[in-house]
């Protein structure tokens, strides 16, 4: 643990439970207690906590017990002490561990571990069912807070599951426009829709005046299409939305759409997911129609898009900040005390566009 480390889980102690012990902290750490106090000044100096003899204390005032969730105090407990011991535990539930949530993950495993936190995975696979399960057995378990991506955006058993919670939950990459009633929760997700706007404004600033978006049935869709169809009214440019079923002849729908896009002219699609995207520009390419030439496409996720056959220019949601930032409005909300109490906060983080060769003028 270096000292930047050493140091921010000094502060996350105060914030959890108002004071420290020099001594204690040191033992648990495995550390000299003269490496502890050198800290304590350091931090004292920064007006980010105050000293007392034996220790420090927050620099907030009154009682640090904010309510039940609370993690308890750790201590060293015995003759060995226990480094990895977690100052706090927090759960995700995510709907598929292994496409687009990956990232998200990671970036709440980073901000967790510098908070000297622990984070337990639980997966849906997009089963309602199962998704609230998982997050009756990660309270069960003893977690501290609880991060939740929903299988939908109207998952309203689920909010109102995570609203009678006895810890905090922060909804992760979801709208709560469908469960109105449950606006009380936290929430951090991307701008879904400014990404679509993006493409849109890359394609008319390219000159295309006729452009098109095809897309999975997913629980980010909705806010795609409001983008899309957003900036094409705000840019002039005339558009078109073709929803692909992903059960059967996915091959079969994307060559009958861009068969389309070449008899009425249009000239650039948004494609979401970017793993469809590369299918996508498979079928036109054996279509033989040329990406960039006939057809420029945008892919929305940037996962694999820089991996098709064109590398594809993308829209990619800033997947680990959302995770990183979730982490952090948790830890917000369980080191609350009375004296600092916190709205329910909804924030929205903007995608990036990452330019590539699968977008030109058209011809």
């Amino acid at each position: 643990m270096d000292l930047s480390q050493r140091q921010e889980r000094i502060l996350s102690e105060l914030r959890l439970h108002g004071s420290l012990s020099a001594t204690d902290f040191a033992e648990r750490m495995g550390i000299s207690a003269m490496t502890v106090r050198r800290d304590l000044r350091e931090l004292a100096e920064q007006s980010l906590l105050r000293r007392v003899h034996g220790g420090a204390v927050a620099m907030e005032s009154g009682p640090p017990a904010a309510g039940a969730h609370r993690p308890a105090p750790r201590s060293s407990g015995g003759p060995v002490p226990d480094y990895d011991e977690p100052l706090f535990t927090f759960g995700f539930v995510v709907p598929d561990p292994s496409y687009y949530f990956p990232s998200i993950v990671d970036g709440a495993v980073e901000r967790v571990q510098t908070l000297g936190g622990r984070l337990v995975l639980g997966i849906s696979d997009y089963e309602a069912e199962r998704e609230r399960f998982q997050i009756g057995r990660l309270i069960e378990a003893g977690v501290d807070g609880l991060l939740v991506t929903s299988s939908v955006n109207d998952a309203v058993p689920t909010f109102e599951q995570l609203l009678d919670s006895p810890v905090p939950a922060v909804v992760v990459e979801r709208s709560l426009d469908d469960a109105p009633t449950a606006s009380a929760l936290d929430l951090v997700r991307s701008d879904h829709a400014a990404g679509a706007t993006m493409a849109v404004r890359l394609f008319a600033e390219l000159g295309h005046r006729r452009v098109g978006m095809v897309t999975f049935e997913t629980p980010t869709m909705p806010h795609l299409r409001v983008g899309f169809d957003r900036a094409a009214a705000s840019f002039g440019v005339a558009a078109q939305t073709v929803v692909v079923d992903h059960r059967s002849g996915i091959r079969e729908q994307s060559a009958a759409f861009i068969q389309r896009c070449l008899a009425d002219g249009t000239t650039a699609v948004f494609v979401h997911s970017d793993r469809y995207a590369v299918e996508f520009v498979e079928a036109a390419i054996a279509l033989g129609v040329a990406v960039p030439g006939d057809l420029s496409v945008v892919a929305y996720d940037d996962e694999v898009a820089a991996l098709a056959a064109v590398p594809l220019t993308a829209v990619g949601p800033p997947k680990r900040d959302i995770g990183w930032l979730a982490a952090d409005m948790l830890f917000d909300r369980v080191s609350a005390t009375p004296q600092r109490a916190l709205a329910s906060r909804h924030v929205t983080l903007r995608p990036n566009l990452v330019l590539r060769r699968s977008t030109g003028a058209p011809r």
